[in-house]
């Protein structure tokens, strides 16, 4: 799994013509592969180029050399309400094979505290004017005090310093009645399943910010100030140590729930406590939960991280305890750490099914996107529990086929213009049906059919085909599908 390898501070200032030129092109290069929307000369003007008093910027690079990522930092001294003060602004751009870890925080954190000490009377504020969730989230974390919030709405002297910061930028108002919500023209390149992931996200700060500037999509921005005061930066150097001490001891419990002894004194009832909170074992009854916890795993791993590679034998299902992992499919002529995302998976759901159930190798890779905390869970503790609770294997069945329906049918002309909630809605509604060896099923005319597990025969207007799963077929003419082996299917009407 791709790494940064080292980070460096340039500062574009003391580049000569030439060499900032270079430098200008080969953040653009990166920048290009993150946001779409700006052209070279917007991108140099506001990030290497900016008329601040003092602009660095932490250049990430992989082990060949090639950067990778970047975070622009620039400090304008200004005079707001006749005090002298200082207006933080921040820009960043990593390929997203990168993210995840905590390096522009201990970069801000480097250059920020000595100016705040340096100046100790002077006012000092960050603003950004954010185009993507994932940006308030962070900040919404790491300080408490952020304006605007719905904890704290900006009074209207706070919206005025706002307001005229954001057109000290040049930064257009998306309608002349709101000051917050301005044109920034990044446009973050997310796929289909990022997009949806933070529309269903289910985050306090990320459903704000969504609702706050509905056309973030677009590369609006949502202006936020925060006050860099003694409160704030006490609560952000708090959290980022707390975050760190929290993987830390995670790391550390984990490795000691794998002893003899932590594994039968103390793992069973961390394993419970984790999966109550989930929404497919929250419903498990208190002895299914203590005789799964038993033979269950925790597993703790860093952002970036690999948990399977597709064509991996699959024995065990993982609940997402905290953090967040991507899907992967490998992409034709890709390079290291650009597989294509087709999913993104948060804390409560759970992955690893597919392979659970139909007792094929793993369908896809699953990588972390963040520090992730896993429940390991195995087939055979699953499935002992499964067999006396039929509503909670449904469930689980559900899972799957909403899975493989999504890979069928997203590349489809019919579908792939549809959104992927609605895509699922489709399957969810389906009918579901095991088929024993030789069973035969009637799907009737204008019907949809998933073949989710196994291998048929199809026969259709005297045509016979033998299919094995995944397959889908969107026909409007009857079919009778008859198992070759155990197999399960889908109707899904029209």
């Amino acid at each position: 799994m791709p790494k940064i390898a080292k980070s460096a501070i340039v500062v574009p200032s003391k580049l000569d013509p030439a060499a900032r030129q270079e430098f200008i092109d080969a953040l653009y290069k990166v920048h290009c592969e993150v946001f779409d929307g700006v052209s070279r000369d917007s991108f140099a003007k506001y990030v290497v180029e900016s008329p601040a008093e003092h602009t660095w910027i932490n250049v990430h690079r992989n082990h060949a050399g090639e950067i990778v990522g970047y975070f622009a930092l620039h400090i304008f001294e200004r005079e707001l309400a006749g005090k002298a003060s200082a207006i933080f602004r921040a820009e960043a751009g990593m390929l997203r094979a990168y993210r995840g870890g905590n390096t522009n925080t201990r970069f801000g954190l480097k250059l920020g505290v000595p100016y705040l000490l340096r100046y100790p009377g002077r006012r000092v504020y960050y603003l950004g004017s954010l185009v993507h969730p994932s940006s308030y989230c962070l900040f919404a974390k790491h300080f408490d005090v952020i304006w605007p919030s719905t904890r704290h709405p900006p009074p209207p002297a706070v919206v005025d310093v706002m307001d005229e910061l954001a057109n000290s930028f040049g930064l257009e108002r998306v309608t002349s009645d709101n000051p917050l919500t301005r044109r920034v023209h990044w446009i973050t390149r997310d796929s289909e399943v990022e997009r949806y992931y933070w529309r269903q996200c289910d985050k306090p700060a990320a459903r704000f910010f969504i609702e706050a500037n509905p056309g973030y999509g677009k590369g609006d921005g949502l202006v936020t100030l925060v006050r860099l005061d003694p409160h704030n930066l006490r609560h952000m150097i708090s959290t980022f140590f707390a975050e760190r001490y929290a993987r830390r001891r995670e790391g550390l419990t984990a490795m000691l729930y794998r002893l003899p002894i932590g594994g039968q004194l103390l793992r069973p009832a961390e394993v419970v406590r984790r999966l109550e909170a989930t929404a497919l074992f929250g419903s498990f009854d208190a002895p299914s939960l203590a005789t799964l916890a038993r033979s269950a795993q925790i597993v703790a791993l860093p952002a970036g991280r690999t948990v399977f590679r597709a064509g991996d034998p699959g024995d065990e299902l993982y609940v997402i305890a905290r953090g967040a992992v991507y899907v992967l499919a490998d992409r034709e002529g890709a390079g290291e750490g650009e597989d294509a995302i087709i999913d993104e998976l948060a804390s409560g759901d759970m992955f690893g099914e597919i392979a659970m159930l139909s007792g094929e190798r793993r369908s896809a890779s699953l990588r972390t996107a963040t520090a992730t905390l896993l429940i390991q869970i195995s087939r055979a503790a699953l499935f002992s529990i499964l067999e006396a609770h039929p509503k909670l294997s449904e469930i689980l069945w559900k899972n799957f086929a909403a899975r493989r329906f999504d890979d069928c049918v997203r590349g489809l002309p019919t579908w792939k213009t549809m959104e992927r909630a609605a895509r699922l809605a489709v399957v969810h509604a389906g009918q579901h049906r095991p088929l024993a060896a030789g069973e035969r099923a009637e799907v009737s005319a204008g019907e949809l059919l998933l073949v989710l597990l196994g291998t048929v025969q199809i026969e259709q207007v005297g045509t016979s085909t033998v299919v094995r799963a995944p397959a889908f077929f969107d026909t409007k003419q009857a079919m009778a599908v008859t198992a070759v082996g155990a197999a399960r299917i889908v109707r899904i009407a029209r």
